[in-house]
């Protein structure tokens, strides 16, 4: 009953380790809500990924590009690749790395990623 005052105190937890692994108290009314992920956020999480990639390096330019449409995401990467490596080699590694580090991060599916290579660099 909302607004209603009573003299008792609600019994306190006796083991600080009963919270949950969401946080909340087993037993408790978990508030909800919801959480909005920017396709700009995608964008860095996916820049910073390609740094991770040997052989592979961000353009000057923008690098990534994301499309956010609920739980998928849809990514566009323009990348560098160190020569004399292979460009298709280098683009498998990139889009497998940064597709597990962007679901990873984010909790959301990517469900495919376009890779432009636009330079290449010794």
């Amino acid at each position: 009953m909302a607004g209603v005052r009573t003299r008792t105190v609600p019994r306190q937890r006796e083991d600080p380790d009963d919270i949950g692994a969401r946080g909340v108290a087993p037993g408790a009314r978990d508030p909800g809500g919801r959480t909005v992920i920017e396709p700009g956020v995608v964008e860095k999480v996916a820049a910073r990924a390609v740094h991770e990639v040997p052989g592979a390096l961000p353009t000057r330019s923008r690098t990534a590009r994301a499309r956010v449409s609920g739980e998928v995401i849809l990514l566009g990467l323009r990348i560098g690749v160190h020569y004399p490596r292979s460009a298709r080699e280098v683009a498998a590694r990139v889009r497998g790395h940064v597709g597990q580090r962007v679901e990873l991060i984010t909790g959301k599916r990517v469900h495919h990623i376009d890779i432009e290579i636009a330079e290449l660099v010794r």
